[in-house]
């Protein structure tokens, strides 16, 4: 039993490694997920969502009743009528006593006051005012989440993009490295026969530069493929020792496979839409609050405080209870002009909702056309892949067995290694066109985000 445990230890011990490498490959959701949650864009539209919440709670607040507690705290010349009217011999008994006459000027002179009180408010009837206020306030809540969605629908579309163009140079990586290996063994074999005196110096030379070309191509495409990782893994928040599972995508782009629009043409999900239409229905209530104007408005208050007596120089409380009601008699056609301009608004929030389904139509047709005309150019390059892979294969078989010329051989690899490439570009822009049509559908997250493989 032992010796059958040190056995195994040290493979296990070789197969943790593996493992972990095979944890810290992080496939297309989990990247477009943490980097439309951190981008600082769509954060930003989510503070704009919640103070458009916060806004409509406040505006809410607007049928329930009010308490304000007043003070008023100054100083000035109280005039006390009495003592004038003493003062000045007007009453029916006149004052000659000095003290009594120094005491009644004393009540009218230069002191600081202070006024406390109290008012009691509610909102009874407002003709709709205050309701298509608070319809309005969500409406705009509503229309804040719809822009957040649409920026994670675009920030998820650059994400995507970016790792399927990640994706595309790695597997160009590998074709650059067989056509490297290719444009080494021709250098050398060019080489070789201009020390034989077979063919001249110049045409060795050309031979070393076709390869120095070729190895600069595979270098600035590992550079690609190193920068387009970095700042991948900094866009996600990922450390520097992860590494993305490219295999799907590697594998659609090796088999040249053509990607399909969604079937059906669905716009209730687009953000555009969503947006004019929220647009059309605030203003719809802004229609509203401008026809409430026309009818009267009913509070109901109730005040309680003290009233300064210049009769007896003091401050006595009070109170009144009632019901505030007021009414537009006449405002000059203010009303009537508000409404017109509100019903004109409407209107037009109502067209541009029309156009903006017209135009997202207009570009799904375009999509379907642009990806017709992918399909057609990818079918023609898959054959010509074809032809070249056999011309490559014949190509190399006589040169290995001496019939062929190494200038036939690279220049069969030069024209595989471009066949190769026109299927990764067609490839990855039928799977762009796909997502794109996702994307004016609003379903391109939920689409990347789901798992769905290439």
């Amino acid at each position: 039993m032992r010796k059958w445990l040190m056995r195994i230890f040290p493979l296990v011990l070789l197969s943790v490694p593996a493992l972990w490498g095979q944890e810290t490959l992080v496939p297309l959701a989990d990247v477009v997920h943490r980097v439309v949650e951190r981008d600082p864009g769509v954060r930003a539209h989510q503070a704009e969502q919640d103070a458009a919440r916060s806004e409509a709670r406040r505006t809410e607040t607007l049928r329930m009743p009010k308490l304000y507690v007043s003070t008023d705290v100054g100083a000035g010349k109280l005039v006390n009528d009495m003592a004038n009217v003493l003062l000045t011999g007007l009453s029916p008994a006149s004052v000659n006593d000095p003290k009594t006459r120094a005491r009644l000027a004393d009540l009218s002179g230069d002191r600081p006051f202070v006024v406390p009180g109290a008012r009691l408010e509610t909102n009874l009837f407002d003709g709709g005012r205050t309701g298509a206020a608070i319809r309005t306030a969500w409406l705009s809540e509503g229309k804040a989440e719809v822009a957040r969605s649409r920026a994670r629908e675009d920030e998820a579309y650059a994400a995507a993009s970016d790792f399927l163009d990640l994706a595309q140079a790695r597997v160009f990586s590998r074709y650059l490295e067989d056509h490297v290996r290719v444009a080494e063994l021709t250098s050398a074999a060019l080489a070789d026969q201009a020390r034989l005196g077979r063919i001249t110096e110049a045409r060795a030379l050309v031979g070393q530069a076709q390869l120095q070309a070729a190895q600069a191509s595979l270098e600035n495409n590992r550079d690609d493929v190193r920068l387009a990782s970095g700042l991948l893994r900094e866009r996600a928040g990922l450390p520097a020792e992860a590494a993305f599972d490219t295999r799907p995508f590697e594998a659609f782009l090796e088999r040249s496979s053509f990607s399909l629009l969604p079937d059906e043409l669905n716009l209730d999900s687009n953000a555009g839409v969503q947006i004019a239409s929220f647009d059309a229905r605030i203003q719809e209530q802004q229609l509203r609050a401008a026809k409430a104007h026309r009818l009267p408005e009913f509070k109901f208050v109730a005040e309680y405080g003290f009233a300064f007596s210049n009769l007896l120089f003091t401050f006595r409380p009070g109170y009144n209870v009632g019901v505030r009601a007021s009414f537009p008699l006449f405002t000059s056609r203010e009303v009537e002009r508000n409404i017109r301009a509100e019903q004109q608004h409407l209107s037009a929030a109502a067209l541009r909702e029309d156009k903006t389904r017209a135009v997202l139509r207009e570009e799904y047709t375009r999509l379907q056309a642009e990806n017709r005309k992918i399909g057609r150019q990818l079918d023609a390059a898959r054959a010509q892949l074809a032809q070249v892979e056999e011309l490559y294969r014949v190509t190399r078989l006589k040169y290995d067995q001496g019939a062929g010329a190494p200038s036939d051989l690279l220049e069969a690899a030069e024209l595989l290694l471009n066949s190769r490439q026109r299927c990764l570009d067609l490839t990855r822009s039928s799977l762009l066109t796909r997502w794109a049509a996702f994307r004016l559908q609003g379903k391109l997250l939920a689409e990347l985000q789901g798992g769905a493989q290439p």
